[in-house]
């Protein structure tokens, strides 16, 4: 059996590229380090939740980190700051621990008006309710992002 594997050698070449003829590794770098601030930060405002101890990234399609309080985890409910790199957006998400609870909470809210953006597909999104950022955020300004969030 053949196990070999093809990729697309145009990409490859592009990101190589990018990687050598941009700053993209540094923007990277400065990314990150601001989001981790961002999930720090947050968790000394927000001391009754219980925070996931790293972040998250999703193939640069978004990077999110998780939290919870007591009532929410007994009512099966997380709540995620999201990333969404291609919009370059800032997310606030509520998710279920799993398809099962973001199914019933989809059924619970879909008839109600909400405030924030309710799924059309709880088995195949990660969230059940989301809120973008209202304002394209001054990223350089920590606390203004804070305050957002």
């Amino acid at each position: 059996m053949d196990e070999t594997m093809h990729f697309d050698a145009g990409l490859l070449l592009e990101y190589q590229e990018l990687l050598q003829t941009t700053r993209l590794i540094a923007c990277y770098r400065e990314f990150i380090r601001l989001f981790r601030w961002v999930r720090v930060e947050l968790e000394k405002r927000m001391p009754e939740y219980k925070f996931q101890g790293s972040i998250t990234e999703n193939s640069m399609d978004f990077s999110y980190f998780q939290f919870t309080s007591p009532e929410l985890k007994e009512k099966g409910l997380k709540v995620a700051v999201v990333f969404v790199h291609r919009d370059f957006q800032f997310q606030v998400w509520v998710s279920g621990f799993n398809r099962r609870y973001q199914a019933h909470y989809y059924d619970v809210w879909k008839d109600q008006p909400l405030p924030f953006e309710l799924t059309s597909s709880p088995a195949q999104t990660d969230y059940i309710l989301r809120a973008p950022l209202k304002e394209p955020a001054n990223l350089s300004d920590g606390g203004a992002l804070l305050d957002q969030i």
